[in-house]
Formats: C-alpha cells, structure tokens, sequence
C-alpha cells in the first residue's frame, strides 16, 4: 500500500501539466494581495493524515467544467465520524479498489466525490526488517502522475468542515511494473481512464486497469530480497 509520496510542482505547472495530458483546466486560487504567485502552497512531502494537494471537479456533475485543487487530510474520514480527526483511528489512507464499494467508509465518496491525486512519485520499500530500502517510483516519460481518489467532508469538534481524501489501490501482479516491490500500486489514470473515473454516471472499473508495461522508473532500480 501507498504511505508516502511526493508533488514537487507549483500550481500553474501541475495547471500545464493536467491541460496537455486530460484535456482540463484547473481554477487557480487568486494571487495574493501584491503578488503574482497563486495564493495556495503546495504541501511536498506526503504522509497519512497530513495534508495534501487533490484536484476534484468544480461541478461534479460536470466534470469537463474543469477542476479545481484543494487541500486535505490523507486519511478519508467518513461524514458519520462525529469526532475529531485524530478520534478516527482507522488508517484509511488507502482503499482496495475491488472493496470500496461495499466499504461504509468508502462507498458513498465512491457514488459521489471522486478526486484526482497528483504526485511527482512514490515510495515502496523492500528488503529485511531494520535494513529496508526505499525506491523512489515515478513516470518514466517524467510526466505528472495522476491517481485515482476518493473525497470526503467531515465535521469535526474541533477544526468544523475539513475535507479528507483516499488512493485508490488496486493489485500489482504477474508483469505490472510494481509488482517485484509491492503486491498493491495505486491507480495511475490516463486521459480516457481519468474521464471515466470522475464520471459519476458511467462504470468505473474500466479506469481501474493498470498502466502500460515500463510506464515507472524505479531508483534504486532493483528490489531487495526480504
């Protein structure tokens, strides 16, 4: 499973970047007072339950309005949780693509907030306990990565309305390129397969697939023995 990433890219790049590979705009925040830089920073270092960069649809009934980006928490944390998000004890960080559906915790963002998650690349780790490596996991073509997601709003005690989000995880086998450093990849999306899966009225499992053999670069390149 995914608990660690990186987005090593300002807004209006990741705006260049969404636009000439999904076809889609993104609403930028305003500058702030006296500048030029959009007024939102980028967080780019990620962890469970910190907070992240997802990019979701202005109108999710119309997803070819264009998208928005917004910060939350990386730890869905369903809207019946009436407590805190620290109360929330669950690692929901992750979410098996052949379960969310049935899940409480999942379901209903399944059936109504979909979410894009971009990352610059990722993180798995092999080899013996207390020696372990880390592989550094992102596109070979250099392009933004674009995961699949879920969304959630909660209200909590004390922060009221945060939002919090989910990756969508799906099996790495036989020659998925993931497959010799983890069991689980997320779902990388395309501009078909990312049309698809921010459709609240079409199937989505067609978006699920994996991605084309050799679309990751692996540094170090090789896995380690357990």
């Amino acid at each position: 499973m995914c608990n660690d990433y990186e987005l090593n890219m300002a807004l209006e790049e990741m705006n260049e970047a969404i636009d000439r590979q999904l076809g889609l705009q993104l609403r930028l925040p305003l500058p702030a007072p006296g500048s030029n830089a959009v007024a939102m920073d980028v967080p780019r270092s990620l962890y469970p339950r910190l907070q992240g960069l997802i990019v979701r649809p202005i109108d999710a009934g119309n997803p070819q309005e264009g998208l928005q980006p917004e910060l939350a928490y990386w730890n869905l944390t369903p809207g019946f949780h009436k407590g805190t998000l620290k109360e929330w004890k669950a690692s929901t960080n992750n979410c098996r693509s052949e379960e969310m559906a049935e899940k409480s915790s999942f379901r209903n963002a399944l059936r109504k907030r979909r979410c894009l998650i971009p990352a610059t690349s990722f993180f798995e780790w092999t080899g013996p306990k207390g020696t372990k490596t880390r592989h550094r996991i992102s596109r070979r073509d250099g392009d933004l990565m674009l995961f699949a997601g879920l969304w959630e709003s909660a209200i909590t005690p004390d922060q009221g309305a945060v939002h919090t989000y989910t990756m969508v995880m799906r099996s790495a086998v036989d020659d998925h390129d993931v497959a010799p450093f983890h069991d689980r990849q997320p779902v990388l999306l395309n501009r078909e397969t990312a049309a698809t899966w921010l459709d609240l009225t079409v199937d989505y499992k067609s978006a699920l697939a994996p991605p084309p053999a050799g679309t990751y670069v692996f540094d170090p390149p090789e896995p380690r023995a357990a």
